[in-house]
């Protein structure tokens, strides 16, 4: 018996990889008539300036400020990506009259991005997940890379990674 995929769970880090996975789950929720969920993860900001740094920032500067700061820079972060997310539906949608992506469902979290993915993946009723297999360049390649892994390691759904051309002239974030 053939696999039924009804819902798609497509992630992105709004990397030239991954609006190349988009062209993917479009194509695989037309073809299957299946629902689409848009989901970006948004990291918190604090962790990751520790991460670099190598130390507890909040901890050693003060907890009250840099949650503030947290705040403000995360409210900023998520606002940017639903907006480059909608840009990409509004793409989508202009290029085909019966693109999925209209109807689709809009996730924009914050937290550790695997573990948020793999939250939705386990709650969600997904079929299948659709993913960019590089993320930005440099130390957040690593760090990203690092959510491809986890992803496909964990997740209970199939996990359909989509690497970038090899023509591409690069990610661009």
């Amino acid at each position: 018996m053939l696999p039924t995929i009804k819902n798609i769970l497509y992630a992105t880090d709004l990397s030239e990889s991954a609006r190349q996975a988009l062209r993917y789950a479009v194509s695989l929720a037309e073809r299957h008539q299946a629902s689409l969920t848009i989901m970006h993860v948004v990291r918190d900001v604090v962790e990751l300036m520790s991460e670099e740094a190598g130390f507890d920032i909040e901890a050693h500067f003060g907890a009250e400020a840099w949650r503030d700061f947290n705040t403000r820079a995360t409210t900023q972060a998520l606002a940017t990506a639903r907006s480059r997310v909608a840009e990409a539906v509004l793409e989508c949608s202009m290029r085909e009259a019966g693109c999925p992506v209209k109807n689709s469902v809009l996730l924009v979290e914050t937290g550790d991005p695997a573990e948020r993915l793999l939250q939705e993946i386990a709650r969600g009723g997904h079929d299948l997940v659709v993913m960019g297999a590089h993320g930005r360049s440099g130390l957040m390649d690593m760090l990203l890379g690092g959510v491809a892994r986890k992803v496909v390691r964990h997740s209970r759904v199939p996990v359909l990674m989509v690497p970038l051309p090899e023509d591409s002239p690069g990610d661009d974030g």
